[in-house]
């Protein structure tokens, strides 16, 4: 689209610091677009007599509450939710921000059940974890995003190829589906310039957005969509580093042996289900290759260098190793145990290898920097710049303050391009002048 000026007035006037209405657990505000795109859907599903009661009761038996738990939260009578759900009432914007909010869910999913928004799932709510809810309203709130620049003319690219459908039990699949990763993605790289390299080439060739954010010490260490529509992986950056790698190639995991719209929150690594335990073989396969352990091994022999060799060129965490070692074959276990038990502070301490042990030990404090999603976040510039949605969405994904993107929105226009063009081929300056650009400060925006 072509980008358009916007006025101070104007950005400011559609840019709150939120994403949408599960956004941010500090506030409810929303942003102008998400507001007119829910007010636009309000009014349409009055005018063809959508049921919202009905989706409503839907997404609330999935969620495993009662009438009563919903009518303590909107401060109603049960009768009134009742009417609400059989369609004797309207529902009013009030409300049904009030019921999204509690439901967990974006207010379109209520408004548009076919959408990929009403496809997604409720999460079932009888433990209380306050910690995986606020990371569930995150990614539903970028998915809200996604779906409010999509009606808006900047949809998700299409993918260039899909990955190869279930036909055999899940450890077969995910063997089959990291040889298929692996020949897409080509990785090379090792150790801490893993994370960087995979998620670029996972967004690039597969299409699928990959951010990594803070969400807290006690909140999932991941979580993904897999709907077709809009692949999403979040993973939280408050893990080691290594433990984020793993987190990332579980969620791609869960991502490429998709079976519908799923949102998958992983709090931990355990598996209980057949779909984690494959997302977790896939990630030891992807990240860990039997040729790769095999030719280290060939190579170093058996022993505590060897070990330590193969956590640095694999970037995963000593217990991960281990685990990966036994599902080879390679160690029974008993001595899969032992090892366990061992952990890498003593592996560290028997190395004769002064720079090995070094460079092992700074890698278990390691943390992954924070990265925006970005496809997303190039969606939501364009969108930004023809009005589709305010700075607040575009400064939240970039972390940075709405005031800057709006400012940097401003300087933007149809002679942006002909204006750098013609900078770069200014003259020259003299040599005193250049001399004093070194008393501006480089850094200030």
């Amino acid at each position: 689209a072509t980008p358009t000026p916007h006025s101070q007035a104007q950005i400011r006037s559609s840019s709150p610091p939120t994403i949408g209405t599960t956004c941010d657990t500090t506030t409810h505000a929303e942003p102008h677009s998400t507001r007119l795109a829910i007010f636009t859907r309000l009014a349409h599903t009055a005018a063809v007599e959508v049921s919202i009661g009905r989706q409503i009761r839907r997404l609330r038996e999935a969620a495993g509450l009662k009438a009563a738990d919903l009518a303590s939260a909107l401060g109603v009578d049960p009768s009134a939710v009742s009417n609400l759900e059989k369609d004797r009432r309207r529902v009013k914007a009030e409300e049904l921000r009030a019921i999204a909010n509690f439901l967990g869910v974006s207010q379109m999913a209520i408004l548009e059940p076919d959408s990929m928004l009403g496809r997604l799932p409720v999460a079932h709510r009888t433990n209380g974890d306050d910690n995986s809810r606020d990371a569930r309203m995150r990614i539903t709130a970028l998915a809200e995003l996604h779906q409010v620049l999509s009606d808006g003319g900047h949809p998700a690219a299409a993918r260039a190829s899909e990955p190869p459908k279930r036909a055999a039990g899940w450890l077969q699949h995910a063997t089959a589906l990291s040889e298929w990763a692996h020949e897409r993605l080509t990785p090379t790289a090792e150790g801490k310039n893993r994370i960087p390299e995979l998620t670029t080439k996972i967004e690039d060739r597969l299409g699928v957005d990959v951010m990594i954010e803070n969400l807290g010490k006690d909140a999932p260490l991941g979580l993904s969509i897999t709907d077709p529509e809009f692949s999403f992986i979040l993973v939280n950056s408050d893990q080691p580093r290594s433990s984020a790698l793993f987190t990332l190639a579980h969620e791609l995991g869960h991502v490429l042996s998709r079976d519908g719209a799923t949102i998958n929150i992983d709090t931990d690594m355990r598996a209980r289900t057949d779909e984690k335990r494959l997302a977790n073989a896939f990630a030891a396969a992807f990240l860990m290759p039997e040729p790769q352990v095999g030719e280290t091994i060939d190579q170093y022999g058996r022993g505590a260098d060897c070990l330590a060799r193969m956590l640095l060129r694999f970037g995963v965490s000593y217990e991960t190793l281990i685990y990966r070692l036994h599902n080879l074959g390679i160690i029974n276990a008993e001595r899969r145990d032992r090892l366990w038990r061992i952990r890498w502070a003593n592996l560290i301490d028997t190395l004769d290898d002064e720079r090995i042990a070094r460079n092992l030990l700074a890698a278990q404090g390691a943390r992954p920097e924070r990265r925006p999603p970005t496809l997303l976040t190039t969606r939501c510039l364009h969108g930004a710049l023809d009005g589709t949605v305010g700075a607040g969405p575009l400064a939240r994904l970039l972390d940075v303050e709405v005031d800057d993107v709006i400012e940097a929105l401003n300087s933007t226009g149809p002679e942006a391009a002909l204006a750098i063009d013609s900078y770069y081929s200014a003259p020259e300056d003299p040599p005193d002048v250049v001399s004093r650009s070194f008393d501006e400060d480089p850094v200030a925006a």
